[in-house]
């Protein structure tokens, strides 16, 4: 998860909280054990020891309390409640389905809180800490692997305009609007069978995935009477969502840890471009999918 800013992350009821939390901590032990190499951003190795202690000098500036390494080691236990993927993409050109590939990933801590809005309360993220990037190990062979879950529902955005973090949830338009533009109209020539949920039992037909890429939008004309007088008029104006309004994507997947490799693995469910509405007032209005594909089922 790179942030709430950016990305939502929504838990279903089938995540195995205890395959979770064995994987998280068998890493924690190699690393603690010197196993493994950790990295940072940039590919330079981190000792364990050092991020400890980076860990308790932020614990320290937060709290404003030096806590104990019996009180740090259990927040590592308890409090890894995030995670960051860096991942390689890709993707069938005829079935349009975007697999990927986890190259490596970072534990994250989160600690919340209640937080107040007027009379109202909520969790807030109150302490985060990004801990080292672990690289799966060259002994990778799928030999022990366990589910962590079934679906996880991840809507992320595809493009950064934050200076120096292109890299971040970022696709380059060269590679993006291509795909879309192909997905689009191989979804409204029948070419693939898409939805409007996941869940649905059938697919939509070919002029309700047409009108799924259309709105109306209020437009003002002036316009001369008899009396070449200005009247204006409110007309409504048909316009079609097109690749280059596509700002986010959206993934159902299963996700799985092999313990031999450290290697996180993910398989997709279902996939759907998705629109953030933007209103006059320039804030977000909500998500929109366009329409779902899924992975077909093998009987």
């Amino acid at each position: 998860q790179s942030s709430t800013e950016k990305d939502s992350i929504v838990y279903d009821y089938l995540i195995d909280k205890r395959y979770w939390w064995e994987s998280i901590d068998l890493v924690m032990k190699k690393a603690r054990e010197k196993e493994i190499v950790l990295r940072d951003f940039n590919g330079n190795a981190v000792v364990f020891d050092s991020m400890i202690n980076r860990l308790s000098a932020a614990i320290e500036h937060k709290y404003n309390v030096k806590f104990t390494p019996e009180q740090v080691q259990t927040m590592i236990e308890e409090d890894i409640r995030a995670i960051r993927f860096e991942e390689k993409w890709t993707y069938d050109p005829e079935t349009m389905f975007i697999e990927k590939q986890v190259e490596r990933f970072q534990p994250i801590i989160v600690k919340d809180t209640i937080l107040f809005n007027g009379d109202e309360l909520y969790i807030g993220e109150r302490f985060r800490y990004d801990l080292a990037w672990v690289e799966p190990l060259e002994t990778y062979a799928a030999e022990d692997t366990v589910r962590i879950c079934s679906n996880i529902q991840t809507t992320m955005r595809i493009y950064n305009a934050k200076p120096y973090h292109w890299w971040d949830s970022h696709l380059e338009a060269e590679y993006s609007i291509p795909f879309m533009e192909r997905f689009i109209s191989k979804a409204e020539s029948g070419e693939l069978e898409v939805f409007d949920n996941p869940s649905s039992l059938n697919p939509l037909i070919r002029p309700d995935i047409t009108r799924r890429r259309q709105y109306d939008k209020m437009e003002s004309i002036v316009m001369l009477d008899s009396l070449n007088n200005e009247v204006t008029k409110d007309t409504v104006i048909k316009i079609f969502y097109e690749a280059e309004n596509i700002d986010h994507f959206r993934f159902g997947e299963a996700w799985y840890f092999d313990k031999n490799g450290l290697k996180f693995m993910k398989s997709t469910n279902y996939f759907s471009p998705v629109i953030d509405i933007i209103g006059f007032d320039g804030t977000s209005r909500g998500f929109y999918p366009l329409y779902y594909i899924r992975k077909k089922q093998i009987s």
